[in-house]
């Protein structure tokens, strides 16, 4: 069975003529003031129960229907082909939208289900991916805000440990190979903030001291390449050679300082000839570019397996309906970006992730542990924790530092 065959079944908008797209506004109206009143309703409960997981998957019921109504106007008000509509960025963020809702509202489900049941709680992990931010239900627990200081201090740490900070002020970019001034520098967490201590804790096992803040877990980036990081468009993959033999591979996964390098795995984005700097760097030349490191520090191979396997998700869910799998995670020689075994997710985790995306997805599982760990779908629900609604992105909060809009 193939990729596309195995992700979750997308409504094919219908072809509307112009005409019928004030009817389809007034729809998407009527379900947005809908989605507004029920989150209210969510919030007014006192507890985590059964009741309100039934009541959050009634609001993302809601939220998918209007979803699909939005991909219904952006279709009418295109001229052209639905194919060609399905290849556009926007039709492709609404259907990798669509499935991350429709994940969303099977993990409501679940949850309502599982509560349901005598003496079972709520794990501490699915309630902050769902409840703590904008992009679940808007309940304020879990991690809830940031403190600034913890930003600023992730900040300082990075620029110490990496050794990224200039006499004169300016901070350099692994990605970029330049001294980028401070303010278009951002510190990035690969393992987002917003996901809590106890989600990285069930999904890597405990480490201590914990590593949500480590320098271990973040990169000073240039915050034109940040804010596409997780677009589902690049991985952060082994530096290794074409054809590596059994002793490379051994000896990469036995350094203590790894390199590491850039891979673009969305060939058909938008804006992969667009210049990012003054020297016409385009997105595409990023593609096998080796990150440069000022010192010997890196980040942890397990927090970028992460997002490895979170970019991979967010890729294939990018497809279209009717459309075959067009990204590859192989070179021209068959080998796989992340071509190095290790010891990085819990293995259920990583079984229940290519579930969602395919079998031939199979060669993630050379990253898991030895053993299985915690919930199966923990994995899937905090990637999906992370994609933002369309209609909500531009307002929410960013998981770092502001950055400048790139357009």
């Amino acid at each position: 069975m193939s990729a596309f065959e195995d992700m979750p079944t997308l409504v094919i908008p219908k072809k509307r003529c112009r005409e019928e797209i004030p009817q389809l506004m007034d729809k998407k109206d009527r379900l947005d003031s809908e989605s507004h009143k029920a989150r209210k309703k969510i919030k007014a409960q006192g507890s985590f129960n059964a009741q309100f997981w039934t009541a959050a998957a009634e609001v993302e019921a809601i939220i998918l229907s209007k979803t699909r109504v939005v991909s219904e106007i952006s279709l009418a008000q295109f001229e052209g082909e639905p194919s060609a509509w399905e290849r556009t960025e926007e039709a492709r963020r609404l259907f990798e939208q669509m499935r991350a809702q429709q994940r969303r509202l099977k993990s409501y489900q679940k949850q309502a289900t599982t509560l349901a049941k005598p003496k079972r709680s709520l794990r501490e992990c699915f309630m902050n991916l769902f409840t703590s931010s904008r992009m679940g239900l808007g309940v304020t627990t879990g991690m809830g805000e940031r403190d600034h200081s913890v930003q600023s201090n992730f900040r300082q740490q990075l620029l110490v440990d990496y050794e990224s900070e200039r006499d004169d002020g300016l901070i350099w970019c692994p990605v970029l190979h330049d001294w980028i001034y401070s303010d278009h520098m951002t510190a990035s967490h690969i393992f987002s903030y917003k996901h809590g201590q106890a989600t990285m804790d069930a999904i890597f096992g405990r480490v201590r001291p914990a590593e949500l803040s480590s320098s271990r877990n973040g990169l000073m980036l240039n915050s034109i390449i940040e804010k596409h990081f997780d677009s589902g468009v690049m991985v952060i993959v082994p530096n290794l050679p074409e054809r590596p033999t059994d002793t490379m591979l051994s000896k990469w996964v036995g350094q203590e300082v790894r390199e590491y390098k850039l891979r673009i795995i969305d060939n058909t984005w938008q804006h992969l000839d667009r210049a990012i700097n003054a020297d016409g760097l385009t997105w595409r030349k990023l593609d096998n570019r080796v990150l440069q490191f000022r010192g010997n520090y890196r980040p942890a191979a397990r927090y970028l397996y992460f997002h490895y396997c979170v970019q991979v998700l967010r890729r294939a869910w990018k497809l279209g309906p009717g459309q075959k799998t067009v990204f590859h995670l192989t070179d021209k020689f068959g080998k796989p970006f992340w071509g190095t075994p290790g010891r990085y997710i819990a293995k259920n985790m990583l079984r229940a992730l290519i579930e969602e995306l395919g079998h031939e997805y199979d060669k993630l599982l050379e990253g898991a542990t030895l053993l299985s760990r915690g919930e199966d779908d923990l994995l899937l629900d905090t990637a999906v924790a992370q994609f933002a609604p369309i209609e909500e992105a531009d307002d929410e909060d960013t998981d770092e530092e502001d950055f400048d809009d790139y357009d």
